[in-house]
């Protein structure tokens, strides 16, 4: 069966700033875990039911993390009422939670998040600031566009990131070719493109 080339991720509590700015720098590798474990069940889901079937180690070979870090993101994920887990069957259901009142969501581009995540490393500040900015892209993306205009100040604002640290998560997106950045003609936002899609 052929691989969807894109995934879902519903973002409601991206915009409701308290949750994603739980993930504080002081906890970087708890940060690490949540958001791996977040890009890999988007990558895996049921466009219809919202829900992710996978085991533990499946989710282990496609974020690089270990079994122990795995259930800490997936704990983290669960208390910030991110996702629902159903672990009453032989392999655990993952629900992406969304609400009524705000359905919206991002793609993410599977084939290419299926190498990232293993490439990224899982410790750091910077591979933190990485996936923290690399969501917000994400989310901030209009519609079909592939190009998101951001500014520092913009990405510092969701992330709560210092501009070392956005810039730090940046050369790492750059490196792992999840983002390329378009050339400005004049002062004003940077131009993002999410390369995948």
């Amino acid at each position: 069966m052929k691989r969807p080339t894109f995934g879902s991720l519903p973002n409601w509590w991206f915009r409701a700033s308290h949750l994603f700015t739980e993930l504080k720098a002081s906890e970087v590798g708890e940060g690490i875990a949540a958001m791996k474990c977040l890009l890999a069940l988007s990558i895996l889901i049921d466009f219809k039911t919202r829900d992710v079937s996978v085991s533990i180690s499946g989710l282990q070979e496609l974020t690089g993390l270990s079994r122990p870090m795995v259930l800490t993101g997936l704990e983290r994920l669960k208390n910030l009422s991110i996702i629902r887990i159903d672990s009453s069957r032989y392999r655990n259901i993952y629900e992406i939670l969304y609400i009524e009142e705000d359905k919206k969501w991002a793609k993410t581009p599977s084939h290419l998040l299926r190498k990232a995540l293993q490439d990224i490393s899982n410790r750091g500040i910077a591979p933190f600031a990485a996936l923290k900015i690399y969501i917000t892209l994400l989310s901030l993306r209009y519609q079909d566009k592939l190009e998101v205009h951001v500014s520092h100040e913009v990405i510092r604002d969701y992330t709560r990131l210092q501009p070392k640290q956005i810039r730090a998560g940046l050369d790492v997106l750059f490196s792992c070719s999840m983002i390329h950045l378009i050339p400005r003609e004049e002062s004003g936002a940077n131009r993002y493109q999410i390369l995948g899609l």
